[in-house]
Parts: structure tokens; C-alpha cells; sequence
């Protein structure tokens, strides 16, 4: 849902990268979790929070001094699953991609999600390819995928597969 990117202030805000459609979509919510880069989790609650631009400030409970905001830079904020509102028919949360087997429309395996970015204008996969190294031992690119509907043919998540109309040398 977002990123904290660094610290604000004296009183241990932070200064953080929603991911949400909505710029302050992320305040709406609570409960926070915080995931460091090893999968280590802090559980906090959102005292207050408002928009500074293009990112958000926000005081958690127990974060009180600069110095224990700092700590936290560059982990990334999670919601509890529950919290999110219910999808529509069709749709689909960003994270639930993350893992699924992308197959394109030739039966050729292209790799498997390992993000989904937005970048102003379509949120793009990262598709890891299945292989570390290609046929002449050069190490084998990641596939970017714009998620639209003109590529994606099907998101089938009981069968971990994302079906695409993309060729393996786009």
C-alpha cells in the first residue's frame, strides 16, 4: 500500500510513498504493518496522517522521536487483508498477482510477477524470467508487462496463472 521514504520532523513522523489510486487512501486505515527487506513485520496504529505533496506525513503510536522514524525508512506498509474493501467482479488486488505464472498465448512460460509498479500511465508487471541464464549464457532480462486490458487475455488465480497476449521477444 505504500513505503515509508524517510523520517519528517522532530516527533517521529514519517514521510511516505502511497501506492494506493488515491493519494490519502492509505490514512483511511488504521492498522499498519511495517515489512522490513527481510520479511520482519511491526504492527503499528495511525495516530494521524495528511498529504505534503506527492507523499504523506504520518504519526504512528510509539513512534515519538526522529530517531525511532528513522529506523523504519524504506519498509513498506501493509493493511490487514480484511480492512480492503470487497472487489468487483473482474478485479483483482495488485498483490494477489505477485506469484502467478504468466503464460502467453504460444503456451510459452515467461516467468512468474515479482512486482507491480505504477508508473503514471498503466500499472507495468515484472515478470522474473524462468531461467537465470538465456541460450548464450547471458543472463536472461526481466520482462516488463503493462497490465491493461490489451495484454492481458486472463487472471486465473485458483490456477496461479496469468494468461497474456506477449511474445517472449517484445
Amino acid at each position: 500500500m505504500g513505503r515509508v521514504v524517510a523520517s519528517y520532523g522532530l516527533h517521529g513522523w514519517l514521510k511516505v510513498q502511497p501506492f494506493t489510486a488515491a493519494k490519502d487512501a492509505l490514512l483511511a486505515y488504521r492498522q499498519w504493518s511495517l515489512v522490513d527487506r527481510h520479511g520482519a513485520t511491526r504492527d503499528y496504529r495511525l495516530k494521524e496522517g495528511r498529504i505534503h505533496g506527492e507523499h504523506l506525513l504520518a504519526a504512528l503510536e510509539g513512534v515519538t522521536v526522529r530517531e525511532e522514524a528513522a529506523v523504519l525508512q524504506g519498509m513498506s506498509i501493509t493493511v490487514p487483508r480484511e480492512a480492503l474493501p470487497q472487489l468487483n467482479s473482474g478485479e483483482v488486488y495488485f498483490v494477489d498477482l505477485i506469484g502467478l505464472k504468466v503464460i502467453n498465448r504460444e503456451g510459452e512460460t515467461l516467468g512468474t510477477v515479482t512486482a507491480v509498479q505504477e508508473y503514471g500511465a498503466q500499472p507495468v508487471l515484472h515478470i522474473k524470467p524462468p531461467v537465470e541464464e538465456d541460450a548464450e549464457g547471458k543472463k536472461a532480462a526481466e520482462v516488463l508487462i503493462p497490465f491493461v486490458e490489451m495484454y492481458i487475455d486472463a487472471v486465473e488465480l485458483a490456477a496461479g496463472c496469468l494468461k497474456v497476449d506477449w511474445r517472449r521477444d517484445e
